[in-house]
């Protein structure tokens, strides 16, 4: 019997999600992260959003969640698609948020969706969780406490229904959480 080394190992590529609900420090975690050199997917639901609101067009999930859903969706995976090899790529929020988001609004996601959930697959989620003391609405994040408080339902049922294990982050200090993170990698 021969046995070979596996030389995928370096070109492997590490994703890391930060889901949870709006308004959970997943944004301020992703720039900390940023700023020490990791590579970092962000979140561009909030800028469709403005985007929208300033054109006066549907695309916002309270109007429109299938055109919402799609034009985000395809942009999470662009940012899948341009992870770098060899090193790890952290992802403010997910194809897996989106499909949470479908879930919560009873829409049935599309083969497509489905199947891209199926494919694109993470190696580590971690879930920043509802926190009252740093929630805060603005013009593109429109959720109550309580609306976060279900959304946070949804988002832990879309990833433990597609076989995720979820690593609940601490609600301490910015620069812990990003510890938290980094220390169980």
């Amino acid at each position: 019997m021969k046995f070979y080394e596996d030389i995928s190992s370096p070109l492997k590529t590490p994703r890391i999600v930060l889901g949870g609900a709006p308004a959970t420090g997943k944004t301020t975690v992703s720039q900390l992260l940023e700023g020490l050199g990791h590579t970092v997917f962000h979140e561009q639901a909030r800028e469709i959003i403005s985007n929208s609101l300033e054109n006066g067009t549907d695309i916002l999930p309270w109007k429109d969640l299938m055109a919402f859903t799609q034009v985000v969706w395809d942009l999470r995976n662009e940012q899948y698609d341009s992870a770098l090899l060899e090193t790890k790529n952290f992802y403010d929020r997910t194809i897996l948020d989106s499909y949470a988001y479908l879930i919560k609004g009873n829409v049935e996601p599309t083969e497509s969706w489905t199947r891209d959930m199926k494919n694109r697959r993470f190696d580590k989620v971690f879930l920043l969780p509802v926190w009252p003391e740093i929630h805060a609405l603005d013009s593109e994040r429109m959720e109550t406490l309580e609306d976060c408080v279900e959304v946070e339902k949804f988002i832990i049922e879309a990833y433990e229904e597609m076989d995720y294990e979820l690593i609940i982050v601490p609600k301490i200090p910015v620069k812990d959480r990003v510890a938290f993170i980094l220390e169980r990698l």
